[in-house]
């Protein structure tokens, strides 16, 4: 190829792989990231999805939501077809293996997750693959096309050993060991026999490196060694410890490194139900998702993570009433409005496709709460004290004492603003844990005010938010409807997994929550479908029923939810948010740092390793 062409110039019929699964199963995928922004590939080698240049960026890989216009860049045996994809132990680096003919192995790694970068370094976004022939010999097909805002390819001009592409959202650049077998990078297909390699680089940001096979090989051993390192630092030696560590890893791989902040997932719109509007956007920092997410990294070993967190969200300003905003961007911002792109297929044609999250501007009293246990967790586990976490603290509980009456939008962020018992129960939490904050480094506040509100919420609760009809903890004031998120109160303390009322909830869970052993989060108002039509059941609801199993010396039965759960993922083990019960597919945008939180939880709740009596 010479001079400048467009990509789709040179090849107009790039969809070489539209005889595999376009829309792969979600179990099928593996992500990988770089602390900053994060890719998702698919069992047949191909990467669908990546925005720049961080993780609410724009896509220039975004096929998993349109495949005929998403761009996507592929690695792989010729014929498309799924390998078999797991985590190199202990890492963040995947790996897909293809048998058959032949053995392939594709290794995919996001270089330099540190948080600390040089100012060089700071808007390297570098992604390194490395296909390998273990044994016969293998066709082999290269494919690339990123995408910018209007969905039109790039512009390619060849360079010193390798290839320039402009026009896809961000200047990238293109290294490839064999450059002579991808003259067009658009599409070329060539021969690896048993004991070859090829290697390829695709890179943003300044040329720092003269890429070569001595320095791209040394790179992802410095990203191996990074990951190892850092999985170095849990000391949890219990049960299910690998299982533990890898949905660690999986936090850590979404924490965005500049700041301490976690977003909530990788992706945007994947649906939570299939053909449905259910699409959101979650590729932001939830105070919910990352405050749990933290906890569960401190009782882990890992204080420094929350230690970050705690720091940041101390600093940060909010655009509504509430001291804390329910979610910020990654790097703090505020306004995070959102917009439908209906031109985009959307998964599966779920639409419509959205970016940005309204949720922002809503009252949600329950996130105060987490923030709040988290900070106690952290400080029972070892964590420093400061100055700032208590004033963030004490903003918190003097909001919540204030405004605990009020109706809010609930955990679920409806539309309509109601007496939700979870927010209660969850405001009660926020005041609870402020006054252990106090107990424990001696500060001083409305002390007594809390302490005052505390019993009010509760008397208000056990009071308001007991159905007799039901004979459980109903979903808010206003009706005898059942929501899962009652499982918080004996998971909160609010009361002993043995009390009666406790032991009622749950069995009216069991019996009107559950399909398929799977637990759902409500039933669905002013609606024709079903619960299991509505939406998928929600993976971290499982994980609470496992978590209160094991409160209530029902150990059998937690650990029957946790391989139900377990058993619906694939070789990565990655968790998105819900699954239909039906089919056991998984729904919803993934990795879901809140199931994988709400797992470790429960792990650690069986193990008798998560603090209680706080």
């Amino acid at each position: 190829m010479t001079g400048r062409q467009a990509l789709n110039e040179v090849s107009p019929d790039l969809d070489s792989s539209d005889t595999a699964a376009v829309y792969p199963p979600l179990s099928r995928l593996a992500v990988i990231g770089d602390r900053r922004t994060a890719a998702v590939i698919s069992a047949e080698g191909s990467i669908q999805w990546l925005c720049l240049p961080d993780f609410d960026g724009v896509p220039i890989f975004g096929r998993l939501l349109d495949r005929e216009h998403g761009g996507f860049w592929r690695l792989g045996p010729a014929r498309p077809v799924d390998g078999r994809q797991q985590y190199i132990e202990n890492t963040n680096v995947a790996m897909t293996r293809w048998e058959g003919g032949g053995e392939l192995e594709l290794t995919d790694a996001m270089l330099r997750p540190e948080a600390s970068r040089t100012a060089e370094q700071r808007d390297h976004r570098i992604l390194v693959r490395r296909l390998c022939c273990r044994s016969g010999s293998v066709a082999c097909e290269f494919a690339l096309r990123p995408r910018n805002r209007s969905g039109r390819g790039p512009m390619v001009a060849p360079v010193s050993n390798g290839f320039e592409l402009g026009g896809a959202g961000a200047p990238l650049r293109l290294w490839a060991s064999r450059p002579a077998a991808i003259a067009n990078p658009a599409r070329a297909v060539f021969t690896l026999s048993a004991g070859e390699e090829f290697w390829a680089i695709l890179e943003t940001g300044p040329r720092l490196t003269a890429w070569s096979v001595a320095n791209a090989a040394k790179a992802l051993d410095e990203t191996l060694r990074y990951w190892r390192e850092w999985s170095g630092r849990y000391d949890y030696q219990g049960p299910r410890r690998q299982a533990v560590l890898q949905a660690a890893l999986a936090i850590e791989l979404l924490s965005f490194a500049p700041t301490g902040a976690v977003a909530a997932a990788a992706t945007s719109s994947l649906p939570e139900r299939l053909g449905g509007d259910r699409n959101y956007d979650y590729r932001y920092a939830w105070i919910r998702d990352a405050s749990l997410a933290m906890a569960s990294l401190s009782v882990l070993g890992d204080v420094e993570s929350a230690e970050r967190y705690l720091s940041w969200i101390s600093r940060l300003d909010s655009s509504t009433e509430m001291p804390v905003q329910v979610l910020y961007k990654v790097d703090g911002g505020t306004d995070i409005r959102q917009i439908e792109r209906r031109r985009i297929a959307g998964y599966r044609g779920s639409q419509p496709v959205r970016f940005g999250n309204h949720a922002f501007r809503q009252r949600q009293l329950d996130c105060l709460g987490y923030l709040a246990d988290c900070a106690v967790i952290y400080l029972i586990e070892g964590g420093r004290w400061a100055p700032e976490y208590w004033r963030l603290i004490s903003r918190v509980a003097d909001y919540t004492a204030k405004n605990w009456h009020k109706p809010s939008n609930g955990i679920w962020e409806g539309d309509r603003r109601r007496h939700y018992v979870s927010s209660k129960v969850m405001s009660w939490t926020t005041l609870k844990r402020a006054l252990e904050f106090a107990d424990r480094t001696g500060d001083d506040g409305n002390l007594r005010r809390w302490r005052r509100a505390m019993v009010d919420i509760h008397d208000d609760v056990m009071e308001r938010g007991w159905s007799d009809q039901l004979q459980s903890f109903r979903q808010h004031y206003d009706a005898d409807t059942l929501d899962a998120s009652t499982l918080l109160v004996p998971l909160m303390g609010f009361l002993k997994p043995d009390h009666p009322r406790v032991i009622a909830t749950v069995q009216r869970i069991e019996r009107d929550l559950m399909s398929s052993g799977l637990v759902y989060r409500f039933q669905p108002e002013k609606s024709d479908l079903s619960m299991v039509e509505f939406e998928g059941a929600f993976l971290p609801c499982c994980f609470w029923l496992a978590a209160v199993y094991a409160l209530m010396k029902r150990e059998q039965d937690a650990e029957a939810m946790l391989q139900r759960v377990e058993q619906l993922t694939g070789g990565t083990r990655l968790f998105s948010e819900e699954a239909d019960s039906r089919t056991g597919e998984l729904l919803g945008n993934i990795p879901m740092i809140f199931s994988h939180a709400e797992y470790a939880r429960a792990i650690l709740q069986l193990a008798n390793r998560w603090p209680t009596n706080i």
